[in-house]
């Protein structure tokens, strides 16, 4: 049997379309064992999805996730418990912080264009970094394929993550565990250990009807027309 844990999404705190309650009772209605909230630049969402966890009895793992948009470009914070503070934009004061809150650091989507990518900084200081994102589904495939090496030639745990904004992509790429997790620090723990096997997947053909629909609708609340 797999057990699946989502390690990137995005909920109404930052830009994406589903709340974190919404998102919590959709990866338990997706019989995901576990799910990371990775609103941008803040830990907030990750936080109500605990809550809503609590409130509504729902038997899922929950990773407190937050992607940084650092000075390099985006990085993953995941971490088991609730972080102290805000976390630096800087790299390596990242670092030192996420080592501190007992977080790790995963480079998200490094190489694809027209988002805030790290690009070959993975490769030059590739020791601030836990493990890679080695599949992101959105955008163009072809542009995780310089991750996918990277991970062999540096010796660094490969992850795959849905990056979801909308309900149907939820699920899509998640990691996969041969083993049945118990806690947030097992799945953190095993990620580190590279203990995790990526999902290569595309989103379903919904999803893409779904991120045009938020894509507009967001720019019209943007113009106040909504």
């Amino acid at each position: 049997m797999e057990w699946r844990i989502e390690l990137h999404t995005h909920t109404t705190v930052s830009d994406g379309s589903v709340s974190p309650e919404e998102l919590v009772r959709l990866a338990y209605r997706k019989r995901l064992a576990g799910i990371a909230i990775t609103d941008h630049n803040t830990f907030r969402g990750s936080i109500l999805g605990s809550r809503a966890l609590k409130i509504h009895d729902i038997n899922l793992i929950i990773l407190y996730g937050n992607e940084v948009r650092t000075s390099w470009g985006d990085v993953l914070v995941i971490c088991s418990q609730p972080p102290s503070g805000e976390p630096p934009r800087d790299p390596f004061q990242l670092r030192e912080w996420s080592s501190y809150n007992g977080c790790i650091l995963i480079a998200a989507h490094p190489y694809h264009l027209a988002r805030s990518s790290i690009w070959f900084k993975v490769r030059k200081y590739s020791g601030l970094f836990d493990a890679i994102e080695v599949w992101n589904p959105r955008g163009i495939p072809l542009l995780n394929m310089p991750a996918m090496i990277d991970v062999q030639k540096l010796g660094k745990p490969g992850v795959s993550g849905s990056d979801s904004h909308v309900a149907a992509e939820v699920g899509v790429a998640p990691v996969v565990l041969d083993w049945e997790p118990s806690s947030a620090d097992e799945v953190v723990e095993a990620i580190v250990k590279g203990r995790v096997k990526p999902t290569i997947a595309i989103p379903p053909f919904r999803a893409y009807l779904e991120m045009a629909a938020w894509a507009i609708a967001r720019r019209f609340k943007a113009a106040g027309l909504l």
